[in-house]
């Protein structure tokens, strides 16, 4: 079983405030997506890993980057598109046919359990189609344009979805074949698999693997860091 990760790191972090690309934004004293990188390095179930970074300038300082910190799985580093679905598609085309699974992992959710990743595959071999999520637990509500309540949801059947994602490689690039010749665009990948009509199983995703999108994230990073090397 041949499978490959896809760590899409393109963004340009707006949120940050900040000139440097929000991957590459220091955490624990290392850029960001290197903690990404480490879980899938020591994860067994994953063979190799391909990096999307913003531009061909970030190339070089990614590949040094890597280099330095030994990562054996990483395979390709190179330039993503417009939006994260463009990315992720350069990805997909550039893995080997002879993939089997593919993962899709946000480069700024480096908190992600190695054991989640595992599950994740597992999963996949036998549902083809799989994301991590957590139940919410706030009450969600549904606003009007105008700023009034139109209904309450029922938060018995409302989860916050995660990644990694994980599929059957054809199946996800076919899905992203026929997104591309529509025009459409998801929030995720499997919602690319949802609008085919397929199904795409839900299993229990981590709390502390979390999104880094603003400064405050950042903060919540570092302390996450500290707990981590308890």
């Amino acid at each position: 079983m041949r499978v490959a990760a896809l760590i899409p790191a393109a963004g340009r972090g707006k949120r940050m405030a900040k000139d440097t690309p929000k991957a590459f934004i220091p955490m624990g004293g290392v850029p960001l997506f290197i903690h990404t990188l480490q879980k899938f390095e020591i994860c067994p179930q994953v063979q190799e890993v391909v990096l999307l970074v913003p531009d061909k300038r970030d190339i070089r300082q990614a590949e040094e980057i890597v280099r330095q910190g030994g990562f054996q799985k990483v395979v390709g580093i190179i330039p993503g598109g417009e939006e994260r679905q463009d990315s992720v598609y350069i990805g997909l085309k550039a893995l080997d046919p002879q993939t089997d699974i593919v993962l899709i992992h946000d480069g700024a959710r480096p908190f992600v359990p190695v054991e989640l990743i595992r599950r994740i595959v597992e999963e996949t071999q036998i549902w083809k189609s799989v994301v991590a999520a957590i139940p919410v637990r706030d009450t969600i509500k549904e606003i009007a344009a105008d700023g009034w309540v139109r209904k309450t949801l029922d938060r018995q059947h409302l989860w916050e979805i995660q990644t990694p994602q994980g599929f059957m490689y054809p199946l996800l690039l076919d899905a992203y074949e026929r997104a591309r010749a529509e025009e459409f665009y998801g929030t995720d990948d499997a919602a690319l698999i949802e609008r085919l009509g397929l199904p795409v199983k839900v299993i229990q995703g981590d709390r502390l693997n979390i999104k880094i999108t603003t400064p405050e994230d950042l903060v919540l990073g570092e302390a996450i860091l500290k707990i981590e090397k308890v």
